[in-house]
């Protein structure tokens, strides 16, 4: 296991997330879902097996990290809550109804949702999939192709949502969408000394934001659409990214920050 902590991680990942979906194939449960704590939970056993203490406290150091930029708190916030509007904006432009009152309304719930998501989805995952495995990923690999190997495991790990949460049409827009995303949270990882912490705060604007409140003013082929939309402007910002850092995303800062803080940050 101490040979193989990244293998053995997405083993615990998968079984801690899937065991409720798991139990309804096999038509023991008569519901199952995915639990989001999994990826923690994993990450915090295999970092004991591993590392012990001191990579619990590496761990949780970077789960906590605050201290970093308030620019990287504004591109946290406000870069899901961009992309999303500027989607709905193109939809629109093309002429498709515009939502009624209530739906706008429901702007109301936006902070509750993401306080929610950030105490439960976000600190779940994060910690796992950009806490312990990203940086493992890039000390093999470019920070790009460490970033696409984990979207890869992150995509497969919403396999029980697919055809309940998200229908067949979205399937393909929403991983196409999940691979860029993921390249923008690396690039995020790593600008802001790997906070993990800041990777909580984006994941839960976009969770709160987009899935919480612009996607739920679109139906059927509208909504499919609305994800391609979507899926070209995290693309698009992707690209942005690696213009401006190329495919090491900027991880330099994150290895400055370790070596200043004597590789405990």
């Amino acid at each position: 296991m101490k040979r193989h902590p990244v293998i053995l991680f997405f083993v615990l990942t998968y079984l801690l997330s899937w065991y409720g979906w798991l139990l309804h194939l096999a038509g023991m449960t008569k519901g199952g879902g995915l639990n989001p704590l999994g990826p923690l939970v994993a990450a915090l056993i295999v970092t004991a097996i591993t590392e012990r203490w001191v990579g619990i406290k590496r761990l949780l150091a970077a789960t906590v990290r605050w201290r970093v930029s308030i620019r990287w708190y504004a591109v946290a916030v406000l870069l899901p809550v961009a992309i999303a509007a500027a989607a709905a904006a193109i939809m629109w432009s093309l002429g498709v109804p515009r939502p009624n009152a209530t739906q706008v309304a429901a702007w109301r719930e936006i902070p509750d949702r993401f306080i929610f998501v950030f105490l439960f989805i976000g600190l779940g995952e994060e910690p796992g999939w950009r806490g312990f495995l990203l940086p493992r990923l890039q000390e093999r690999h470019t920070a790009l192709k460490a970033s696409l190997l984990l979207a890869v495991a992150w995509a497969i790990w919403h396999a029980p949502l697919f055809g309940t949460e998200f229908t067949p049409a979205q399937i393909p827009p929403w991983v196409f969408a999940l691979f860029c995303g993921s390249v923008v949270h690396a690039w995020l990882y790593n600008r802001a000394r790997g906070s993990v912490l800041l990777q909580m705060v984006m994941h839960s604007s976009l969770n709160a934001f987009s899935a919480g409140y612009i996607f739920p003013m679109f139906a059927g082929a509208d909504q499919v659409r609305l994800y391609w939309i979507f899926a070209a402007l995290w693309l698009a910002t992707a690209g942005i990214v690696l213009a401006i850092d190329g495919p090491q995303l900027g991880r330099r800062a994150v290895e400055g920050s370790h070596l200043a803080a004597g590789g405990s940050a």
